[in-house]
């Protein structure tokens, strides 16, 4: 699984976050890489990197999130 680590200050690479769904604020997982490079061109942002380390409960609530979507 794969999200989106933004680097809001260049000077402090060290303090970055997961991009999140704006109106769901959870953080945004893609299963293929494509697709999360992709979305990542979209936000036309430089200091943003492809990550797979997603916290355990970040990926619980994509999940938690996703199966909702998809029961609805």
């Amino acid at each position: 699984m794969y999200a989106i680590k933004i680097i809001p200050n260049k000077r402090k690479m060290d303090d970055w976050f997961l991009y999140r769904d704006p109106d769901e604020l959870v953080v945004q997982c893609w299963n293929e890489k494509e697709d999360a490079e992709n979305f990542m061109k979209k936000l036309n942002y430089d200091l943003c990197e492809i990550t797979e380390d997603i916290p355990e409960s970040a990926i619980r609530r994509y999940n938690e999130k996703r199966n909702t979507v998809k029961k609805d």
